[in-house]
């Protein structure tokens, strides 16, 4: 103890001073120098806390020996200044000591360090792949666009053939006495409904289909919606009413609610639980930009007021595996031929401009939750028709077979029809019956014009009642300057029905 007291004692030294003579000049060059870089060796080791707190990937361990060597370093230049006055000559060279030690310990973690930050990419090579990798991102959007493009198509083709084969098997059931020929064309018809569904997912998921939006309570819609269960199944409902209208499309909508219940429902076959429970719940609430970012997949909504539409189950859960390839087209853990619907779900969500969250929890359940932004301004939809009852119709499709389907529901209507698949022969036709022509049912996808194209053309002529039908588009039926030029929008593939609903105002 005594030599310590000795060790750190000011009175058996001179002052460094000294050893400048107290010469000012000398002073205010090493004191400045020592200030100067005290105030630098300080100030370094705030700026590498910061760093580490906003990267926490470097190691933590170096950047806190550094801090230890580079304050220690600050010290002994303070001291440096004290003991220009105060021989503190002792503790001087505990401090030194304590800065070589951590400087040896720094250097010893250091160099095993080197290897691995040389073989590091520098800021060049960073760039350069990020320049590869958005090109790359690039290719591969340009390529999911080619794929949904061509998934619209086959789908719109199909469509076709679709309207054609059901359109000519509903009219052959109402020739056709003999019962065994009747149950062959219901099953050929039954088919086609199969096959059309199919199409309409495909464009669902590809964003190609049409949705025919409308302003809306979802609350009361989904209020409304009979689904029945297998025997069971216990389907509940929590409904709040008074949630604000969306914009939306009810058939796309029913269809979504549908296929979210029906795989809930296959969950919980799987499960084997004695309790099958699935519930359905409609509410309103805002969601944050946090929140946004955690839905199942890219969501472009911005934070606001939603309606959301929750559908769980108290089935087995999901594992990991199943979640991260939970909405891929044909995905499934059944059998074969199974999978599409999520991908449709998917596709729907986009199309409305929603958001999607998926809650799951092993041996618990899952909630799918769809999140719908509330009507921010008035919906322009279709105008009214001019002619509840049209007498004369203009058919326009570059499908023959479809233009005699066309023809033959509107006879059964009452309704006399022209047809046609070239768009020029149709203008003629229309400068030819402006004066009785009363409606014109055209094609979305024509070789020579689209049926917009055409419309605006048959606008100049006469003013008519105007329907687009098609099982494919490009979007812009959902532009208001669109939507107010058409009365109505018939998707493919149609039936006797859609005529009787839109023509004949029957339900």
């Amino acid at each position: 103890m005594d030599y310590l007291l000795q060790f750190t004692s000011l009175s058996n030294f001179m002052p460094h001073g000294m050893c400048y003579m107290w010469r000012w000049d000398l002073l205010l060059l090493h004191v400045g120098s020592d200030v100067l870089i005290a105030a630098a060796y300080f100030s370094i080791p705030a700026a590498m806390l910061v760093l580490v707190r906003k990267r926490p990937e470097i190691p933590a361990r170096i950047i806190l020996l550094f801090v230890a060597f580079i304050l220690l370093c600050g010290i002994t230049h303070v001291i440096n200044i004290i003991v220009v006055w105060y021989p503190a000559y002792g503790i001087q060279g505990i401090f030194k000591l304590a800065t070589g030690i951590v400087s040896v310990i720094t250097a010893a973690y250091l160099w095993p360090l080197i290897p691995k930050i040389v073989a590091m990419p520098s800021m060049q090579d960073l760039e350069k792949r990020n320049v590869e990798i958005e090109t790359l991102n690039k290719k591969l959007e340009s390529r999911l666009e080619s794929l949904s493009t061509l998934a619209g198509g086959v789908s719109h083709e199909f469509n076709n053939l679709l309207t054609i084969i059901s359109g000519n098997v509903e009219l052959l059931q109402d020739e056709i006495d003999a019962l065994d020929s009747r149950d062959k064309l219901a099953a050929i018809g039954q088919s086609s409904a199969r096959a059309a569904d199919v199409c309409n997912k495909m464009l669902a998921y590809s964003g190609k289909g049409h949705f025919v939006l409308s302003e809306f309570n979802l609350a009361e819609f989904v209020a409304g919606i009979e689904i029945v269960t297998p025997p069971g199944f216990h389907l509940e409902s929590s409904i709040e009413p008074l949630v604000k209208p969306i914009n939306g499309s009810k058939k796309q909508i029913d269809q979504m609610l549908r296929l979210l219940v029906s795989n809930a429902i296959e969950a919980l076959e799987e499960s084997r639980k004695a309790s099958k429970r699935v519930t359905i719940t409609v509410h309103s609430r805002y969601l944050d930009t946090d929140e946004l970012q955690r839905a199942a997949f890219e969501c472009h909504a911005e934070p606001g007021d939603f309606v959301l539409l929750e559908i769980a189950d108290n089935a087995n859960g999901m594992s990991k595996e199943v979640f991260e390839h939970l909405f891929d087209p044909y995905f499934t853990t059944r059998f074969t031929g199974r999978g599409l619907g999520l991908s449709a779900v998917q596709g729907i969500v986009r199309g409305h401009g929603g958001c999607m969250f998926v809650e799951t929890q092993i041996d618990e359940g899952s909630t799918m939750i769809v999140a719908f932004p509330v009507v921010a301004a008035k919906t322009c939809l279709f105008r009214e028709p001019i002619h509840p009852r049209p007498r004369l119709a203009l058919v326009v499709d570059d499908e023959e077979s479809i233009l005699d389907l066309a023809e033959s529901y509107f006879a059964k209507l009452g309704i006399k029809a022209i047809t046609t698949s070239d768009t020029e022969v149709a203008l003629n036709l229309v400068e030819a019956h402006q004066h009785e022509l009363d409606l014109v049912v055209l094609d979305y996808l024509m070789p020579r014009m689209t049926g917009l194209e055409l419309l605006e053309r048959i606008a100049g002529i006469v003013t008519v009642d105007a329907y687009l039908t098609s099982g494919y588009t490009r979007g812009e039926i959902g532009e208001e300057a669109v939507r107010s030029r058409l009365t109505g929008f018939i998707a493919k593939p149609f039936d006797m029905g859609d005529f009787r609903r839109l023509f004949a105002g029957e339900e």
